[in-house]
């Protein structure tokens, strides 16, 4: 299993099998029965101990249903699936998945899953969107302007980042 272990404590099997069930259960995999079938043979292979077993060869045959005379050197259908499944997976965890605790990532280059948990800073990031969602409630309320807009908000992600609340992002 290969954990990218950035808080101290390495997430169970138990964990990253409900955070795959999170995922496939959102509206963007349930569009997508190949990138689920993809998702789960990395997952359950890497957390098999079978991460040797995660190949183009395998992933074709086994998730995508090729069959055995399935040539990756010649059909690139996992390698198009593989980036399929990186941009969804980025997709989820800056929707839906956004306060999720526990990320899976596919990196470039390979087909073998990382797993790992937010950082802290996620939670003051979380915070302060709480905080202005709060501030712009009181400003109708008292009729006071506030305003608060997608750049605005980066910006305080990167100052939440470098406090002492935070560190460097994981995201």
């Amino acid at each position: 299993m290969s954990v990218a272990n950035h808080s101290g404590d390495a997430p169970t099997a138990e964990e990253i099998r409900a955070a795959v069930e999170h995922i496939v259960a959102s509206p963007i995999f349930r569009r997508s029965p190949q990138l689920v079938a993809f998702l789960r043979f990395v997952v359950e292979s890497s957390l098999g101990g079978k991460t040797d077993h995660i190949k183009s060869y395998t992933i074709g045959v086994e998730a995508l249903r090729r069959g055995e005379h399935f040539d990756p050197q010649a059909d690139p259908i996992v390698r198009v699936e593989a980036a399929r499944l990186r941009k969804a997976l980025a997709s989820y965890f800056v929707s839906e998945g956004a306060s999720y605790p526990l990320i899976i990532e596919i990196p470039l280059g390979r087909y073998v899953p990382t797993f790992y948990r937010r950082k802290s800073h996620r939670l003051m990031t979380d915070f302060i969107g709480v905080l202005m969602r709060t501030i712009r409630t009181v400003g109708v309320i008292t009729g006071e302007a506030f305003s608060f807009t997608p750049e605005s908000r980066s910006n305080v992600s990167k100052a939440a980042e470098k406090s002492e609340f935070g560190g460097t992002s994981a995201n």
